[in-house]
């Protein structure tokens, strides 16, 4: 791994600020849907301020649905905004959205059979399948409908599907005016609950992070070495690690950071942000003798905050 170090830097995730790594409210959200998984027909929505981190979730969620139902399908669906709305182009775009190859058939029964047979194919030998959306709050009453629709008849013919919904505050909003216009079997289908997500708020969620770095990682896939490792492996090997530095860590941000956003929790890209500064700040120094440089924290910090 030392030899190899220089050539892997670059595309290491934490340098590109694209790790997934398990915040806590992200293992809480995985574990509900891991849940709801299990059924023949699932179903949890969850809403999250801007920024706070929804499609790392989503990717998490990703992850973990497919290392514990092997074989299963993910469909990952985001609305597009369209101002003439109609089943046959919900349809259009969930076989773009799986990159559908064959020509789209112009007739509604055509569409349907195609998507049918598409999520079907999509599923797998488990004739399981999951269907992550985000920005869920775009959605309309008539959208949820046709979606329900689509379920329906995957259900008929024995696939488990499990739906994930991930929104802003309005998809609250969308849940109301769907109770107010009677429309309870779209409630009940998609958003029985809404749960908040938030992002990392204390020193405790950091150390999972921190955890996962050290330990709960691996890159390059299939070698082993956790992402500390990969970047600092002669330092690692000397017992270097990045959890001992939570609380410093997290001392500076609590400073540099309002205490409103903190309660609202900051967003995974802010959290790699600060982490990827970090390794690139002692990118040079890779020995048995590195140590975190305490006194340097407090600007990597402010720097890497600018503009969360």
């Amino acid at each position: 791994m030392i030899a190899q170090r220089e050539s892997l830097w670059d595309d290491h995730p934490l340098n590109m600020q694209c790790a997934i790594l398990p915040t806590r409210p992200a293992q809480d959200a995985a574990a509900r849907v891991l849940g709801e998984g299990r059924k023949m027909r699932g179903s949890i929505a969850f809403w999250a301020d801007p920024d706070v981190g929804k499609t790392s979730c989503l990717l998490l969620i990703q992850n973990t649905v497919l290392a514990r139902f092997p074989g299963c399908g993910t469909l990952w669906l985001e609305p597009v905004e369209d101002r003439q709305q109609a089943e046959g182009r919900l349809l259009e775009e969930i076989l773009r959205s799986i990159n559908y190859a064959h020509r789209i058939e112009h007739t509604l029964a055509g569409k349907r059979d195609q998507v049918n047979r598409a999520l079907l194919a999509l599923a797998g030998p488990r004739r399981h399948l999951f269907i992550l959306i985000d920005e869920a709050q775009e959605f309309s009453e008539a959208e949820l409908g046709w979606f329900k629709a689509v379920i329906n008849r995957l259900i008929r013919i024995r696939v488990k599907v499990c739906t994930v919904l991930f929104g802003q505050s309005q998809l609250k909003k969308l849940r109301q005016r769907l109770e107010d216009t009677g429309r309870d079997d779209l409630v009940s289908r998609f958003m029985d609950v809404l749960h908040e997500y938030k992002g990392c708020r204390g020193v405790d969620d950091l150390r999972v992070i921190c955890d996962a770095v050290d330990r709960k990682s691996e890159y390059p896939a299939g070698s082993g070495c956790p992402y500390l490792q990969t970047l600092f492996p002669r330092a690692y090997a000397a017992g270097l690690r990045l959890t001992p530095l939570c609380d410093g860590l997290w001392t500076e941000i609590a400073k540099q950071l309002p205490r409103k956003q903190r309660l609202r929790g900051l967003a995974m890209k802010v959290v790699a942000k600060i982490l990827a500064a970090l390794m690139e700040h002692v990118r040079a120094h890779d020995a048995a003798e590195l140590a975190w440089p305490s006194e340097d924290i407090a600007p990597i910090v402010k720097r890497s905050l600018e503009g969360a």
